[in-house]
């Protein structure tokens, strides 16, 4: 369509829609284009394209959308008035088509797969190599050199973990979008199926690997620490060189290490470093009493994650839950700037983990839950993230279909004051 009026985009046209794309009703729209005086070749929106050169006059015709898709040239721009349908429509196949790269990817190869196996068993004992107390006989604990490896032989873990973690959730917010697109545009169903199908098995297989890079006891663990009562402060020789500070300094310590160990994928003893940060902040550069209050919570931590553990390792007294929620996407960031999930690495890990079905249309997943999991999941739910339990009845229905039954769009259940504000933005 050709505009002089009002604020013009140049579109790449040729790159965005092809043949296959249906145009819905921006077919009937007239597009400005410029070809060869003999009407055929390509169709081009400069008539300066290097394509025109050879050409012995260049002519301007108006011609509806649909019947120069197969013709336009993949180098040129079309100017667009901004409120030209055609933009948008644009957009949203762009989204659509943007699943492409991400569905011929090139198998692993098996030293890749050896390393990531190798990560999984790493990172079942946690995140850092055990402490040289905690290391077996056999063992060379003191052997400098062989610690060295063992530590890079963790930090590739992490990142096997992250990198899957981080890929899964860009994967899972491609399908997001490109089914909004849809939404936007019925008419292109039938052409995004196909992607949409395909992008659907990569981003299990993606989710599946993270998943094995992640351990189920850590993270019923940290549900547990979601369920503990804060504990009560009392007087400690070690607490001293604390002084009038000492309770705030307990109760600061609590706050952090709980709210870190119940939003984490890791062991609860990987959290230890929040407490002693808290404690070296309180004493800043003093040093009388120092050595004796970390002594102190040290075993406080010690004692957390003993109650924890009790707590997790309990008898069920409730049956697994069935729950169902919708993923929020990653939130689209400007070019260059990092993403920021707004899941905590414990919703993500549990959500990979305890799948059991997906509608790939809503965008919905059911999980099969412990029931302390399903709890705290529970208390997280949101606008933004929807849980709901799918048979709060007693349901027999196939999960597929109660998940595709699942109205995610009434009100979730509400967060409780206490898992709202111990979340936070945790990472």
């Amino acid at each position: 369509m050709s505009s002089t009026l009002g604020e013009l985009r140049h579109v790449m046209l040729g790159s965005i829609f092809t043949p296959e794309v249906p145009l819905g009703p921006t077919r009937d729209i007239l597009v400005t284009c410029h070809a060869s005086a003999t009407g055929k070749g390509k169709l081009h929106g400069n008539p300066e394209c290097r394509a025109l050169r050879s050409a012995s006059s260049v002519n301007q015709i108006d011609i509806p959308f649909g019947e120069a898709v197969e013709r336009l040239c993949a180098n040129c721009r079309w100017p667009l008035s901004t409120s030209s349908p055609i933009l948008p429509l644009g957009a949203a196949v762009s989204e659509v088509d943007s699943l492409t790269i991400w569905v011929d990817r090139e198998p692993e190869d098996e030293e890749d797969i050896e390393a990531e196996r190798d990560a999984a068993i790493a990172l079942a004992t946690g995140d850092y190599p055990p402490h040289a107390d905690d290391a077996s006989d056999e063992e060379e604990a003191d052997d400098e050199v062989g610690r060295d490896e063992e530590w890079d032989r963790y930090d590739r873990a992490r990142n096997f973990r992250s990198g899957r973690h981080e890929h899964w959730r860009r994967l899972h917010s491609y399908l997001a979008r490109s089914n909004e697109a849809v939404a936007e545009y019925p008419f292109l169903a039938p052409w995004a199926d196909g992607l949409q199908t395909r992008l659907t098995a990569v981003l299990d297989a993606e989710r599946r690997a993270f998943a094995a890079l992640v351990q189920p006891a850590h993270l019923l663990e940290a549900a547990a620490v979601h369920v503990l009562p804060a504990p009560q402060f009392s007087a400690d020789p070690g607490f001293a060189g604390l002084g009038a500070d000492a309770e705030k300094t307990f109760r600061r310590a609590w706050d952090e290490w709980s709210r870190r160990a119940m939003w984490s994928w890791s062991r609860l003893e990987d959290q230890d470093f929040s407490v002693y940060s808290v404690v070296s902040d309180a004493f800043g550069r003093r040093r009388k009493g120092k050595p004796e209050a970390h002594a102190v919570f040290r075993q406080l931590t010690a004692d957390w994650i003993r109650q924890a553990r009790e707590e997790a390792g309990r008898p069920a007294s409730a049956p697994w839950q069935l729950l169902a929620v919708k993923t929020p996407a990653l939130p689209q960031s400007r070019h260059g700037e990092p993403e920021r999930d707004n899941l905590t690495l414990w919703e993500a890990s549990v959500i990979a983990t305890y799948q059991v079905a997906f509608n790939r249309k809503a965008g919905t997943t059911a999980l099969l839950l412990p029931h302390l999991i399903a709890e705290q999941l529970l208390s997280c739910a949101s606008d933004a993230m929807p849980v709901q339990r799918l048979t709060p009845d007693g349901n027999a229905r196939p999960v597929e279909m109660l998940l595709e039954q699942w109205d995610h769009g009434r009100p979730p259940v509400l967060n409780t004051p206490v898992a709202n504000s111990a979340r936070g933005t945790m990472k």
